[in-house]
């Protein structure tokens, strides 16, 4: 079943007064659901970065309001947050923020010290998401032996311990190569929909355009539109997710049709069966 997760009303962020009064976010709302990988896009300075802190119980409102699976966040003082954070809100981050004395899954498990239990009962839940992002070779070793990849999958894994319903990621795959980036983002999107958690994931990297169920523009700390004339939505003809064709890479034709593919994996499956996958005339 769908539900909402978050749900941000008028939302205004303001520093200074008078002559260095800045607005960096302004009036903005949005309703997030569960499933939901929802992308925030902008050019730099634009106010992503506060909006998510926002979100994320970091920065309160100026004004506004922010319901956090039905808890009023914005209302909460210095006090209540952190306990909010911890069992509501998984953050990952551009420069993944491992501890490098501890070993990989000991930083997963990190988070699970602040929920009932500790890390005795997260431990299973440790193991399996491990498995499903495929570091099980690599759950011993220490943070500076990693690869970029690795790293924000381990971060990945520590985001979704404590079980939030809401993840916020700050641009995820700023340090990452083309597949390095896809991939991962492909993996937290999966655990999102089979887990029923929503995600929001600020980014000026137009690659993980083909994995979203919308995208936000914020310019100027506004929310707008996208041009709908640069935009054409199609669906992978293999998994059906949704791309946009302005900005889709991977192309295959067949036939008279040009056909556009969110992974070399999906074109690769189509051209070995195309008669599955084929769209209709």
């Amino acid at each position: 079943m769908v539900s909402t997760i978050l749900s941000a009303s008028h939302l205004h962020k303001e520093y200074g007064s008078g002559n260095t009064r800045v607005v960096a976010v302004d009036d903005v709302s949005m309703e997030i659901a569960t499933g939901e990988l929802v992308l925030i896009m902008g050019p730099s300075g634009s106010g992503k970065t506060t909006l998510l802190s926002m979100l994320g119980g970091i920065l309160t409102p100026s004004s506004g309001r922010i319901l956090l699976a039905g808890l009023d966040i914005s209302s909460m003082n210095e006090a209540q947050l952190p306990a909010i954070r911890a069992a509501k809100v998984g953050f990952i981050f551009q420069a993944f923020n491992l501890l490098d004395a501890l070993s990989a899954r000991d930083n997963i498990l990190l988070p699970a010290h602040l929920m009932p239990g500790g890390i005795k009962a997260a431990a299973p839940r440790a193991d399996d998401l491990i498995r499903r992002l495929g570091i099980e070779k690599r759950q011993h070793a220490l943070p500076g032996t990693l690869s970029g990849g690795e790293k924000q999958r381990v971060a990945i894994a520590r985001a979704l311990i404590n079980q939030p319903p809401l993840i916020l990621a700050d641009e995820p795959t700023g340090n990452l190569d083309s597949q390095s980036g896809l991939e991962v983002m492909m993996v937290l999107r999966d655990i999102a929909r089979d887990e029923g958690r929503a995600v929001i994931l600020v980014t000026h990297d137009p690659r993980v355009e083909a994995i979203a169920d919308r995208i936000l523009w914020l310019e100027d700390g506004v929310l707008r539109d996208r041009r709908e004339e640069q935009h054409q939505w199609l669906n992978c003809p293999v998994c059906r997710m949704k791309i946009d064709t302005w900005n889709a890479k991977i192309r295959h034709r067949a036939g008279q049709r040009e056909l556009v593919f969110c992974t070399e994996q999906c074109k690769q499956k189509f051209i070995q069966q195309p008669e599955r996958y084929m769209p209709a005339e």
